[in-house]
């Protein structure tokens, strides 16, 4: 666990902290019983990321879920103060679609969810299905809201893999095929209309790169050019290409970077806190329910080919979702607030 987000975290597990976190952000005053249903929620969600941390990975990911679902429910209440414990959902708002038949051939690629009401779409309305961006910086530097994708919405397990860059190295040892991105640059509007100019690093020479991430079933025709080991694209339409959080490479030495990747499909993209719930339920939904499945995966048999890709999912949930429930909560951020002077 990373002590300095987790020390960030106990801040939200204390009445003061929280009483005055809610008078700072809201101008108002909170109920003990807001307060109360905040940091139980944070310290329940600690303690499922601590016992996650030592137990056996047959149990881990559900632990983990677990963690992520409570740490989910606090971020939802602090930024919602007229919200309640009694009021939300009970439910995940995450329902498996034809598991059964899927994990019968072991075909996890065609593991889907569908979007419900519940804690998850409650995530993606309260944070406006937002995304803080630490781009070419080592601070919250951008962010992008995306729209509420559907009830009823189709998530498959493989098309939510390949918005997510980190995970490449695994995705193709699983595949034997490539996640598709590119590191951004530069983002902006070029018209009133919707047209839309990405400046990305030239980082491979393949032009099915952007054929998967701007394909013209989506996006019609584009412009291309390339300038300085850089291509330069301009759409002509809405749409737009999932933006993502790299963890990896530069983020590690503390400068984080955006890339993007093919969207989920042309109506549904997520934040990254729902990228990494969708990540989180998938696990922990399989462990539970799945336990032959699962627990045979780490265990040489047919079909383990995509173990590493579970391990490493669960790696990056752990070390990143809290940094992201904080990064959230750290919001409004000066750059948001000069945009709207």
């Amino acid at each position: 666990m990373n002590d300095k987000v987790w020390d960030k975290i106990l801040e939200y597990q204390t009445r003061d902290l929280v009483e005055r976190f809610i008078k700072t952000k809201f101008n108002r005053d909170a109920s003990a019983r807001h307060i109360l249903e905040i940091t139980s929620n944070f310290i329940q969600g600690r303690e499922y990321f601590l016992n996650a941390q030592r137990a056996a990975i047959s149990v881990k990911p559900l632990l983990l879920y677990y963690g992520v679902s409570a740490l989910t429910r606090g971020l939802i209440l602090a930024i919602s103060p007229h919200l309640s414990e009694a009021a939300m959902k009970s439910s995940h708002g995450l329902d498996a679609v034809n598991w059964k038949e899927a994990l019968s051939s072991k075909k996890f690629g065609d593991l889907t969810i569908s979007i419900r009401n519940g804690t998850f779409l409650e995530l993606l309305n309260v944070t406006s299905n937002r995304t803080y961006f630490k781009h070419n910086s080592s601070g919250v530097s951008w962010n992008i809201n995306f729209d509420i994708p559907k009830t009823d919405a189709k998530i498959r397990f493989d098309d939510l893999v390949q918005t997510v860059s980190d995970l490449s190295d695994e995705y193709e040892t699983w595949t034997q095929n490539k996640v598709s991105f590119f590191r951004l640059d530069t983002f902006k509007p070029i018209s009133a209309s919707n047209e839309f100019e990405y400046v990305v690093h030239k980082d491979r020479n393949e032009e099915n790169e952007i054929f998967n991430i701007f394909p013209k079933a989506i996006f019609g025709e584009y412009h291309r050019e390339e300038a300085n080991k850089k291509f330069v694209i301009r759409t002509s339409n809405k749409n737009i290409p999932q933006f993502s959080q790299r963890f990896l490479d530069a983020f590690n030495m503390g400068i984080g970077e955006i890339v993007l990747t093919k969207a989920i499909s042309s109506e549904t993209h997520l934040n990254t806190l729902g990228q990494l719930y969708c990540l989180s339920f998938y696990l922990g939904m399989l462990s539970r329910y799945f336990p032959s499945i699962w627990i045979s995966l780490g265990r040489t048999e047919k079909g383990d080919a995509i173990y590493p890709l579970f391990i490493r999912i669960i790696d990056l949930v752990e070390k990143h979702f809290p940094r992201t429930v904080i990064e959230f909560l750290a919001g409004p951020y000066d750059f948001e607030k000069k945009n709207s002077d």
